[in-house]
């Protein structure tokens, strides 16, 4: 079994082995994360597709800390943008995957604000910490709302919760959110 350092070094050595490796290890959970997004699964297998290529591609001149982290945060743009594409093609359709987004969007700063690397490495910095501090059921229901973009009701099934109990949690941590980001003068 090949830990992440290792798929890491076969990145940056060029060696196709690490996309047999990261498809192995990581392409279920980089392809659920689609799928909630997509609602397709031939959608969601091609962007698991075009992660391992992006990531193949951006390692080097990137290193990124944790492996998955990095594949979940890349199926999750190319599957929106893949959304907001698709939606803009067609006259008046809705973006499900943008409403999920939205409910960020008052605690998080702007994209430009986040454009440059180095920006970007702070914020998520900033995210984990405050992550690292919250409560594990709060921060369980968080991560599968915002990460795997799992709905409401999918969160309450995975955990045994109510719809209300997930829907409060995440408002609480979405109000807890915003405050530590304008503690740590993000917004």
């Amino acid at each position: 079994m090949t830990d992440d350092r290792q798929i890491i070094e076969l990145l940056e050595l060029r060696d196709e082995r690490a996309i047999c490796e990261m498809r192995r290890k990581y392409s279920k959970g980089c392809q659920t994360i689609a799928y909630n997004i997509l609602g397709n699964r031939m959608d969601a297998e091609e962007i698991v597709n075009d992660t391992m290529l992006h990531t193949w591609n951006a390692v080097p001149p990137l290193h990124p800390e944790n492996l998955f982290s990095f594949l979940a945060a890349v199926t999750k743009r190319l599957s929106i943008s893949r959304v907001r594409r698709e939606h803009a093609e067609k006259r008046g359709g809705s973006l499900p995957a943008g409403a999920v987004l939205d409910e960020l969007e008052e605690c998080l700063p702007s994209a430009q604000n986040v454009e440059q690397h180095i920006e970007h490495r702070a914020l998520v910095e900033a995210l984990n910490r405050y992550l690292r501090q919250m409560e594990p059921d709060a921060r369980a229901i968080m991560v599968q709302r915002y990460v795997r973009a799992l709905s409401v009701r999918e969160i309450a099934e995975l955990y045994g919760f109510s719809e209300s109990k997930v829907k409060m949690a995440l408002l609480r941590a979405r109000k807890q959110l915003k405050k530590h980001l304008e503690q740590e003068e993000w917004i």
